[in-house]
């Protein structure tokens, strides 16, 4: 598929020479508390659930996006969105984005993205609220009230998260049902946890029946 100047293909093995450009970003643009090893994204290509799509420039990987489509759900993740750094502010995200969004494996369930929080009592962290910004830009909601609890990708533990939510149209709530649900689809086929991992209940315990999306 092609946007503007910019097209999207996917991958569906790592020996594809556009698997090292997204590789390079990934490793550029996430934090090592969010990053799985390149050897773990080779594996994940294999899973026909997951689709691994770049987005180049002529012949340049210059963006990428990893979706999960949850098998049986109304849901699925969007576990990574990057572009390269000398390519960022130029709305290609956006365009990644928005073509991610209309696939048809995608379009018609809700979309979840895992975010950074910036908690109250900690330094404002602009690059966390410039990705917020931009997926609620996009038309994404949080869950209110939701403090979520990534499990741990690597050796450092991830730091404090939110998760929001797109669809198009995006309801005005969501059942705690659904809720619970889409963090059993994201603890066990993302995180390799139990469905009842004690997590689940942790984040769940106190929010009300139906939660708003804000």
């Amino acid at each position: 598929m092609k946007t503007g100047s910019l097209t999207i293909h996917r991958i569906d093995r790592s020996a594809d020479p556009a698997f090292a450009g997204l590789a390079s970003i990934y490793t550029e643009a996430h934090p090592a508390s969010e990053r799985k090893s390149i050897g773990l994204l080779a594996a994940m290509i294999q899973r026909p659930e997951y689709l691994f799509l770049a987005a180049s420039e002529e012949s340049r990987v210059v963006g990428f996006a990893i979706v999960l489509c949850f098998p049986q759900s109304s849901a699925c993740l969007l576990e990574y969105l990057a572009i390269a750094q000398d390519r960022r502010s130029h709305g290609l995200g956006q365009s990644l984005f928005t073509q991610v969004a209309t696939l048809p494996e995608v379009a018609g369930r809700y979309l979840l993205i895992e975010v950074d929080s910036n908690p109250p009592q900690a330094a404002p962290n602009p690059s966390n609220a410039r990705r917020k910004a931009f997926y609620r830009k996009l038309g994404c909601r949080q869950i209110e009230g939701l403090a979520y609890i990534m499990p741990p990708v690597s050796l450092s533990a991830p730091p404090p998260m939110e998760m929001l939510v797109y669809k198009s149209p995006l309801p005005a709530f969501i059942g705690q049902a659904h809720l619970r649900e889409w963090l059993q689809c994201c603890y066990v086929e993302v995180y390799g946890r139990a469905a009842d991992d004690r997590r689940i209940d942790s984040m769940l315990q106190g929010l009300p029946q139906n939660l708003r999306l804000a």
